[in-house]
């Protein structure tokens, strides 16, 4: 076979042979004839090369047919020839395999559908409800771009000192400004934010398709994988519609950096233009995702980490097979490089991301010339007491112990940051995510992979073996140790459980084929195959990818069913869990509408929540999501309290409204007195005269905070019990529907004198228990709400009847009731 259309036709039916391809044109340029042992192949590869006249023999040894063939065909230049001088006039061709691409459709149409099962409770009555905290954050932001600029062209905004993720998440921000102005304004951006996860969502399931073909030269493991990568339930809410967090973004440029460099470490750098042009382009791929990835969020370097694991393990495994380290690792260096350009200019120019974050791909690109080049001077070494690869683990082993001197010393900036980071592993508390995957009392790894997981480790383990032996050792290397490094990091916090789901979803989608082969319902998956199996007949090459019979496809739905049911019946439960509540969004709602009519405006309508919904009731009433930081400090400590006067001190300039969730409870707390009987004197302790209750529901309650008038009065002067008297205040209150006395206490003084906060209008009557004496006065809502003093004159006390209660009766009961009306 000498004409560059066939060696391309055999590499569209055949695209595992690429790298077989590539490796014999380095062995060709080297040598004039040579050897089987030479060029690294199993049997099974290399016979098939010999007998469709790829690979020819020559005087007992072998050469390439048509090298300038097979290099025009591996770059996809197999138009007409000028002149015999192998010089391709046509554009490289593109052929489609319809039946792949029609499955990868379909696998990615599963991915969207699992990503919209939260529909309705995300679009309510022509109102976008984000969910979760976090996404009313970005959703703040993305709307403060578009308020502060004058369309996409103006990046002034970009880089303004009032632009707050110049140092967290500023590329996600960005992007997500930019589509919303393309989409027509500020109107625009909560349909934007909402969609955003989905889109990302497909655009993961993409690569994670280029990765395990990359990986495994199998496009049936791809389909499969995406097809696990839909069905985990993880990312039925990590990218699920409504909830743009900054995970599902950072989830496409780790997908896509995983994608390229599975490719470029099993296509190691040679002289081949092919070659050379091929890692080139993927080289720019991963720079691109790399930097994408630093400026996507801070904590970004955390997910290159891989590679500092893998960086010194290709090197120990090149050294131990005799090959090249620089041409093992330079595809990867290149990689880092464009990355460090990237990340480094946009750093330069608009201030995105601190000094350390801007420079992690050039320590990348460091270590990995580092490792390079110990390894190359190893390998040029005649005589060792130990093994080459001893010798470098060792001399690796050094430089890492150098690396923790010079971050602790010389380079303490960058190293602070990254010790901090790490040292916040695991210490997260009171963050659900911040548990461990595998923490008894969450259960986290069955609700959030169901039995994937026991599907995919396995596997995972045996990447790990198939590192240490085979051709394709450095792919399953860098994916194994992906994988294994997510699954630590989830193990101390679930967290990253999303990241983990990409690389499992892989695994598992390659233990699917290799376990629909074993029960005969599948051909084994191409890294499990010794030698390439052709057709018996002298047809036909198997195709890479085949629709089942009928009867093969109800039976490989069954074993889909079997191995994924659990996550498929955790999806929709994770996806809806994390939604706004509606009767949370119906309050919000209310304040919102509320602090319009009184006309007030920020900070008097800020709202004090619990902080997991505190975001999304300050943008409803407000628009000011940007923090629930204060909410995270004071609300549980203000809550827990039994001092409700203090508190509305350190209060009073800095919230409008107070929102409890009601549940009840016997506690001395403010939140009891408050839900318990709206602020009333309750079960013997005392009410407060600062926190109005203006709307009631059955699961919430919304408190205004308010200087409250001052009432004040006297009894007459004749004799007992005039003076330190007890002297009771009370009103009834009809709010939402629900009824109840409001009832205030106060002692006088020895003149007679009293006064007390009240924080309702209305008719009061001033009452003396243990005396016949009332009287009522008039509260007026204008000195409720500026705090001004209520003259309710004097109490006559001449009836006294000392030692009777004629008055106790009179009382209201501390609990509320419904309003039968």
């Amino acid at each position: 076979m000498t004409d560059a259309r066939e060696v391309r036709a055999l590499l569209d039916d055949r695209p595992n042979l690429e790298p077989a391809l590539e490796s014999l044109l380095e062995t060709d340029e080297a040598h004039e004839t040579w050897t089987f042992d030479d060029t690294g192949l199993d049997s099974g590869t290399f016979g098939e090369l010999v007998s469709e006249g790829v690979v020819e023999k020559v005087d007992g040894e072998y050469r390439l047919a048509d090298p300038d063939a097979v290099e025009r065909a591996l770059a996809g230049e197999v138009g007409t020839e000028a002149g015999g001088a192998g010089v391709s006039l046509s554009l490289p061709s593109v052929e489609i395999d319809r039946r792949v691409a029609g499955a990868l459709a379909g696998a990615l149409v599963l991915v969207f559908a699992f990503r919209v099962l939260a529909f309705d409770a995300i679009f309510r009555g022509g109102r976008v409800v984000l969910s979760g905290n976090d996404p009313y954050y970005y959703l703040y932001w993305t709307e403060e771009l578009s308020r502060q600029s004058n369309g996409i062209l103006d990046l002034s905004a970009l880089t303004a000192g009032s632009f707050g993720l110049l140092k967290g998440e500023p590329l996600l921000v960005a992007v997500l400004w930019v589509v919303t102005e393309l989409a027509g304004g500020i109107e625009q951006a909560p349909l934007v934010l909402a969609w955003y996860p989905v889109v990302a969502g497909v655009l993961s399931g993409v690569f994670v398709y280029l990765f395990a073909t990359g990986l495994t030269d199998d496009r049936r493991v791809g389909i499969a994988s995406v097809v696990m990568l839909a069905v985990m339930p993880v990312l039925a809410y990590r990218s699920a519609l409504g909830y743009p967090d900054h995970h599902a973004f950072d989830y496409v440029w780790l997908a896509m950096t995983a994608a390229a460099a599975v490719r470029l470490v099993r296509t190691p750098a040679t002289r081949a233009a092919v070659t050379r042009g091929r890692t080139a382009a993927w080289a720019a791929v991963m720079g691109v995702a790399i930097a994408g990835q630093l400026l996507a969020w801070d904590a970004g370097p955390l997910l290159l980490f891989p590679f500092v694991l893998y960086v010194p393990l290709a090197g120990l495994v090149a050294v131990d097979r005799g090959d090249s380290p620089t041409l093992t690792l330079a595809p990867l260096g290149a990689g880092f490089a464009v990355a460090g350009l990237l990340i480094g200019g946009v750093h330069l120019a608009l201030d995105w991301q601190t000094t350390v974050v801007a420079s992690a791909p050039l320590f990348l690109l460091a270590g990995t010339a580092g490792v390079a080049a110990v390894g190359e001077a190893i390998r040029r070494v005649d005589e060792l007491p130990v093994s080459r690869a001893r010798a470098l683990a060792a001399v690796e082993a050094v430089g890492v112990l150098v690396v923790f001197g010079l971050l602790s010393t010389v380079l303490s900036t960058y190293g602070d940051r990254l010790f901090g980071e790490l040292g916040r592993i695991g210490t997260r508390q009171g963050i659900v995510e911040g548990n461990s995957l595998f923490a008894a009392d969450t259960f986290g790894w069955l609700f959030l992979f169901g039995l994937l997981l026991f599907l995919g480790i396995p596997y995972m383990g045996w990447a790990l073996v198939r590192a240490t032996r085979g051709e394709e050792r450095h792919g399953w290397l860098l994916a194994g140790v992906y994988a294994w490094f997510f699954l630590v990091l989830a193990t101390f916090q679930m967290r990253f459980a999303g990241e983990l789901s990409h690389f499992l979803a892989v695994f598992a989608g390659l233990g699917f084929v290799h376990v629909a082969e074993r029960v005969d319902l599948a051909r084994a998956p191409m890294p499990f195959r010794e030698a390439q199996p052709v057709r018996g007949d002298g047809g036909d090459r198997e195709p890479a990818f085949e629709l089942p019979a009928p009867r093969d496809a109800v039976a490989l739905l069954f074993l889909f069913l079997l191995v994924s049911g659990l996550s498929i019946a955790q999806a929709p439960v994770k996806a809806n869990q994390i939604t706004t509540d509606d009767r949370s969004y119906q309050t919000a709602v209310w304040i919102d509408g509320y602090a319009e009519q009184e006309g007030l405006t920020y900070p008097e309508n800020y709202v004090f929540t619990p902080w997991g919904e505190n975001r999304m009731y300050n943008y409803f009433v407000s628009g000011e999501s940007e923090s629930y930081g204060y909410a995270f400090e004071n609300y549980q400590a203000f809550a827990a309290s039994a001092r409700p006067d203090v508190w509305y001190e350190r209060l009073r300039d800095r919230v409008g409204f107070v929102v409890f969730v009601r549940s009840g409870g016997d506690e001395a707390t403010i939140y009891n007195r408050l839900t318990g009987a709206f602020g009333s004197r309750y079960k013997e302790y005392n009410g407060s005269g600062h926190y109005r209750a203006v709307h009631i529901t059955e699961s919430h309650q919304v408190h205004q905070l308010v200087p409250g008038a001052n009432v004040t009065g006297r009894l007459t002067d004749a004799s007992d019990p005039s003076a330190n008297a007890t002297v009771y205040l009370q009103t009834q209150n009809d709010i939402s529907g629900y009824t109840n006395p409001y009832v205030r206490r106060a002692f006088t003084d020895d003149d007679g004198r009293y006064h007390v906060r009240v924080a309702y209008p209305g008719e009061y009557e001033v009452i003396l228990p243990d005396s016949n004496a009332t009287t009522t006065v008039t509260v007026p809502e204008s000195s409720v709400e500026n705090g001004e003093r209520v003259d309710a004159g004097t109490l006559d006390t001449t009836d006294a009847s000392g030692t009777t209660s004629g008055n106790q009766s009179r009382l209201g009961r501390p609990t509320y009731q419904v309003n039968p009306s």
